[in-house]
C-alpha cells in the first residue's frame, strides 16, 4: 500500500520548477520483511539515497565508521537512520490491463561488495520500501510506496537493474482450481 499524503509546497516546487533550491530525495530501504534468523540471510536493511546531504560517518547497525582517510562516504540521514548515496533511477509502475506492472530501480554503480548484497538479498523475500522526502526537511516524509518485492535482478559492469513487484491479489483467478475430476476424483 502507498501513501500519498498532501504534499507540502516544498516538494511541489522541487517537482514541477524548472530552477529551485529544492530537491526531491528518494530514500531505498531493502529488508527481510520476517526479520529472518537464518545466520546466512541478511538481516541489516540496505539504506540507499538518490541523493546527498552530508558526509556519513557511521552505520547505526554496529557502529563501525566507514568514512576514512582513503574513502568519503556521503549520505542523508533521515529520522536517525543513515541513507547511503548511491547514483540510481527509478521506473515507477504503469497501469496495465491485468494490473499494476512492474517497476524498477536502476543502481548506476557496481562494485563486487554491491554484487554480493544484491545475491544475498535475492535467496529469501526482500521487501523494498521507497519513501520521497525534500532537502529542506529530510526528516518528513512526503510519500511513501510499501509492498514492492525484489523479483529479479540483473546486472553488467555499469549497472545493477532490480525489477520489483506488488503481491495483487485482484489478479488471481478465485477460486483457484475448477472443480472437475482431474482434480477432485472423490467428488464425481
Amino acid at each position: 500500500m502507498s501513501r500519498l499524503s498532501r504534499l507540502s509546497p516544498a516538494a511541489i516546487k522541487a517537482m514541477f520548477s524548472s530552477e529551485t533550491d529544492e530537491q526531491l530525495i528518494m530514500l531505498l530501504t531493502i529488508y527481510d520483511p520476517n526479520g529472518s534468523t537464518d545466520p546466512a540471510a541478511p538481516t541489516v536493511p540496505i539504506r540507499l539515497s538518490d541523493n546527498y546531504t552530508k558526509r556519513i560517518t557511521s552505520i547505526t547497525a554496529d557502529n563501525s565508521v566507514i568514512t576514512t582517510d582513503d574513502e568519503v562516504i556521503y549520505g542523508v540521514t533521515s529520522r536517525t537512520k543513515d541513507f547511503i548515496f548511491l547514483p540510481m533511477t527509478l521506473n515507477l509502475p504503469t497501469d496495465q490491463q491485468t494490473g499494476l506492472g512492474d517497476c524498477s530501480i536502476s543502481l548506476n554503480f557496481v562494485s563486487p561488495e554491491t554484487i554480493i548484497l544484491i545475491r544475498d538479498h535475492l535467496r529469501i523475500r526482500t521487501k523494498v520500501l521507497i519513501e520521497l522526502v525534500v532537502s529542506s526537511n529530510i526528516d518528513n516524509v512526503e510519500a511513501t510506496f510499501t509492498d514492492f518485492y525484489i523479483t529479479s535482478a540483473t546486472y553488467n559492469a555499469e549497472s545493477v537493474n532490480l525489477n520489483l513487484s506488488m503481491v495483487s491479489y485482484n489478479t488471481e483467478p478465485f477460486p483457484s482450481f475448477n472443480f472437475t475430476p482431474s482434480y477432485f476424483p472423490g467428488l464425481f
